[in-house]
């Protein structure tokens, strides 16, 4: 891997990528193409060895205020991203997410659990991962999904997503350093799998590691292999919060991530407790 293209290189997790990928001294170019107007009038003509596509409209109340808004950036974006990569021959690394597990039947999750989505972003994902799959099959476009659980770290309060528990860290730590009261959606006992940004990136890079060698189409959970409830979180920064009416979203998430570590030799290295001490001031 040395000529790299990131898509939604300007978001949360696509900013941090991008920044190892170039202290680990690769070619690498970003744009961000979740508006189909972008999608349509970049001009894609460099060649690429690997394309690493994270952009994504990730908002859970747009996704069901406006399904075709999402079917369009979501799904449309991914189609375009695929037909580029095959005209180039490149492969991609696909950001996927446990949203499409919905509420799933067993924890801790394999990448085998039967699909329940819950909300159109996570129809969208399915759609994406079975596009690579076809691709694969139809043209060779090589891929590797992974489907993240709930990313937390730092420049996560600028992400666009949320609306349920996926940004309650973020949400948090803004309003303990605001001194309010913490805001939490739902009765709170929604348990979430956190993993750490960078962890995430490094899952990316070993995914990428893996498309030489892959013979098919492969999923890799990305989590912790721990779960919190979002009181859980809440009490390691601030006991006084408020109580929003629910949303839509599973009640549960908690990886099997016994895969990763098999196939792409990766783990998590960063503990949430850890970082909340680190970010809160109680930290070393």
């Amino acid at each position: 891997m040395s000529k790299v293209l990131a898509t939604g290189n300007m978001g949360f997790i696509g900013s941090h990528l991008m920044e190892r990928l170039q202290q680990d001294g690769h070619w690498v170019s970003g744009c961000d193409i979740k508006n189909m107007i972008d999608i349509r009038t970049y001009n894609f003509h460099e060649k690429y060895d690997v394309i690493f596509h994270l952009a994504a409209n990730a908002s859970i109340p747009q996704s069901i205020e406006n399904p075709i808004e999402s079917h369009s950036h979501n799904v449309i974006g991914t189609l375009r991203i695929l037909e580029y990569a095959k005209k180039i021959g490149a492969g991609i690394v696909f950001s996927s997410s446990s949203s499409v597990y919905g509420e799933p039947e067993n924890t801790p999750t394999k990448e085998t659990e039967p699909f329940k989505p819950m909300m159109p972003y996570a129809l969208n994902k399915i759609e994406c991962e079975q596009y690579l799959w076809l691709y694969w099959q139809l043209y060779g476009v090589k891929s590797v999904i992974l489907r993240y659980f709930n990313v937390f770290g730092e420049g996560q309060e600028n992400a666009n997503g949320g609306g349920d528990s996926s940004l309650c860290l973020a949400n948090f730590l803004r309003q303990y350093k605001e001194k309010k009261e913490l805001t939490i959606v739902g009765d709170g006992e929604q348990r979430r799998d956190f993993i750490y940004v960078k962890d995430v990136v490094e899952a990316n890079l070993k995914a990428a590691e893996y498309l030489d060698k892959a013979e098919q189409l492969e999923v890799f959970n990305i989590g912790s292999g721990i779960n919190y409830s979002v009181n859980e979180v809440a009490d390691m920064i601030k006991k006084e919060r408020t109580y929003l009416p629910p949303r839509v979203e599973p009640k549960i998430g908690l990886a099997d991530i016994t895969k990763a570590k098999e196939l792409l030799h990766w783990k998590p290295q960063i503990k949430l407790e850890t970082w909340i001490k680190q970010q809160i001031g109680g930290g070393e």
